[in-house]
């Protein structure tokens, strides 16, 4: 077989070698179940040896289109090197895999998954061994590395190559932070960008997911399965080519401590990386991913587990959780909406004109739970929030677990992590298994990306890791960054977990909002989280119009199905969400200028049914309702600039 330096792969090249392999080198394909999507595994020569390359492929309308670039495999540990020159052992395909799982919080709870499987062993010159396994679904692919080996022995991976070779097209992107004292916290704008470009700004390069849109297909990259063996990652600044490699958790994060390498007794595999694909952006908002590649629920009985609503005093008063009095209000509107939960936020150790136990006692009265906020303490953490150092050390962390849990306390908030290094995302772990214990709820704030985490641990009901409503306090571009954003995260951050945007701020704070309150109403059905955080006080969301009080209240957090209906990332998203007998549907205009939207319900909707609408009134800060019955299932409607809309029917 012909060889040529990885400098010069073209993609008629690359074409000819995937069709054109000698029996000596004749290399492996995955199919999908359906046979629509495949990866190409080869090992082609480059100048430092022959390397491992793999290459996505889509069937659309009979033609088979190859939509990357061959992109390299390959990971350096101490001690071994699987990189270059790998010599093939075995290979095994599992055709027709099954799997079936229920969620308890998600944007659908029923998944029946089917895949395809191959595993491909090598060794290295040293006679050390290496396992790829690469799943193939229908709607996507997902690879990770497995080393065999004693349980006596350890293993330590130093760098890994793995790497997403894009061709042209466009990128949407948010920088991975630049190291303080808060960060990282996957708290910054998505932006879009040519596939390739390298921004100066940029230097840490950056964060998952990211969205490509090439060769008239949607790609999602994420990783998840994450088991405590292995740091997260992120993505380096530097993607000449539209090639993006893999890089470990910084250095310095974590205040310095821990290494960003990750240790690990035998048999040792990695998390799993994977790409959502599609021809539309429906299998990228839907996708199952991140839950169908992570571990069953550890959790046997899970009827405890109660997603809800919450309230929440802190966005417009800070201080609020260090005084009883100023909280008591949030418990009493927490009721009056049927809500399940009120959050007391940071420093409610220092509370006054009464206690924790009075507040639990009270709220109980009312029929309310609460969740307390937690600094994630340790070492790795200067934040003085409090209460800290409570959440790191083991058993002082079950010592409180058992403590609040005899109080009636249903969840936790655990906030500032700052790190992606492994020992961090093993604190995170260990915060849901000994929470699981004492039957307590945990959100994190300040925190990794979700990992599928909520279908291992069930008890995980949200994570921040997003720009969310609370930055009207401190940034003065969020008023204007915060609608195109919100019209990027159900295609990328939402699309791999739960996000704890704390929606619906219908009250301007320090920087006053730009969007409707057709946009804030339909923000809280945009984002799915398993708890979901009211934003506004008492007095805004009670002088709301009846019928938008009424949606409010009767807003679920679980969702039976989710479907996309129309949008692009920053412009514009239309979706539907499911819950019992009743569909429910929002919009939102990211963009400052009128629009006309038409989407097919007709999937979805069945005649005859009376769909409620909630609209952007005469001005931005009015809301009107209506009734409609649309013809043969099409809806149409105006969204007005930084708009939104919201509504219900009822399957009949």
């Amino acid at each position: 077989m012909k060889t040529f330096s990885i400098r010069i792969l073209t993609g008629l090249i690359f074409t000819v070698l995937l069709v054109s392999c000698d029996e000596k080198d004749p290399g492996w394909t995955l199919k999908s179940p359906d046979q629509s999507i495949s990866i190409e595994i080869r090992q082609l020569e480059t100048e430092n040896g022959i390397g491992l390359f793999y290459a996505l492929w889509r069937n659309a309308n009979a033609v088979n289109q190859r939509i990357t670039d061959p992109s390299p495999l390959g990971m350096i540990c101490e001690g071994s090197r699987f990189v270059e020159d790998l010599e093939f052992i075995s290979e095994e395909l599992r055709m027709n895999q099954v799997d079936s799982y229920k969620l308890v919080t998600g944007k659908k709870l029923d998944h029946k998954t089917e895949f395809n499987a191959l595993s491909l062993s090598f060794q290295n010159a040293d006679q050390a061994k290496i396992t790829l396994v690469f799943r193939a679904y229908d709607y996507g692919i997902a690879f990770q590395y497995l080393i065999p080996g004693d349980s006596e022995e350890k293993v330590t991976v130093v760098e890994e190559l793995t790497a997403f070779d894009f061709m042209d097209g466009n990128f949407w992107g948010h920088p991975y932070d630049t190291l303080s004292t808060y960060t990282p916290a996957y708290e910054t704008y998505y932006r879009k960008e040519k596939v390739g470009t390298e921004a100066p700004w940029n230097k840490n390069g950056w964060a998952f997911p990211i969205l490509v849109e090439s060769m008239d297909t949607w790609m999602l990259v994420s990783e998840a399965g994450f088991n405590g063996s292995y740091g997260a990652s992120h993505l380096e600044a530097e993607c000449e080519g539209g090639k993006y490699k893999i890089r470990f958790a910084e250095a310095g994060s974590a205040e310095g401590f821990y290494k960003n390498t990750s240790t690990s007794s035998l048999p040792f595999s990695t998390p799993w990386r994977f790409v959502a694909i599609g021809e539309s952006l429906s299998e990228i908002l839907e996708t199952s991913l991140p839950t169908d590649l992570s571990a069953p629920s550890k959790i046997e009985d899970t009827s405890w587990i109660k997603p809800g609503r919450a309230t929440w005093s802190w966005l417009f008063d800070n201080d609020s959780p260090q005084d009883y009095e100023r909280m008591v209000p949030f418990v009493d509107f927490a009721a009056e909406m049927g809500y399940e939960y009120f959050l007391v936020d940071a420093n409610w150790n220092r509370m006054k004109n009464g206690t924790m136990e009075e507040l639990a006692a009270y709220a109980a009265e009312k029929k309310v739970d609460l969740f307390l906020w937690y600094n994630s303490g340790g070492k790795h953490n200067v934040v003085t929030e409090e209460p800290r150092d409570l959440m790191w050390d083991r058993d002082v962390r079950r010592a409180e677990f058992e403590r609040i849990s005899q109080l009636g306390i249903k969840g936790v908030k655990v906030d500032f992590f700052q790190s992606d290094k492994q020992r961090i995302i093993q604190q995170y772990l260990d915060i849901l298994r000994d929470a699981a214990d004492f039957k307590i709820l945990v959100n994190f704030h300040g925190c990794t990306l979700p990992k599928g985490w909520r279908r291992t641990w069930p008890n995980l009901v949200s994570m921040e890791a997003v720009r969310g409503e609370e930055c009207y306090l401190f940034d003065p571009r969020f008023p204007l960054m915060a609608p195109p954003n919100l019209c990027i995260l159900p295609f990328t951050r939402n699309a791999v977990g739960p996000v704890d945007y704390t929606p619906g701020g219908f009250s301007d704070n320090t920087f006053p909002h730009l969007t409707s309150y057709g946009f804030e109403l339909a923000s809280t059905l945009i984002l799915e989280s398993g708890v979901l955080h009211l934003a506004d006080t008492p007095e805004r969301i009670m002088g709301l119009p009846g019928y938008a009080v009424d949606f409010l209240k009767d807003l679920p957090a679980v969702w039976d199905d989710t479907r996309y209906l129309a949008g692009y990332p920053g412009e514009e998203v239309v979706l539907a969400r499911k819950s019992g007998n009743r569909w429910y549907i929002a919009g939102v205009n990211g963009e400052n200028k009128e629009k006309e939207i038409s989407v097919d319900l007709s999937e979805l909707w069945t005649k005859p049914a009376i769909i409620n609408l909630i609209t952007d009134g005469i001005g931005a800060r009015q809301l009107q309702h209506t009734q409609t019955e649309p013809s043969d299932g099409i809806l149409t409607f105006a969204l007005q600039p930084y708009g939104g809309i919201a509504g219900y029917w009822e399957v009949p």
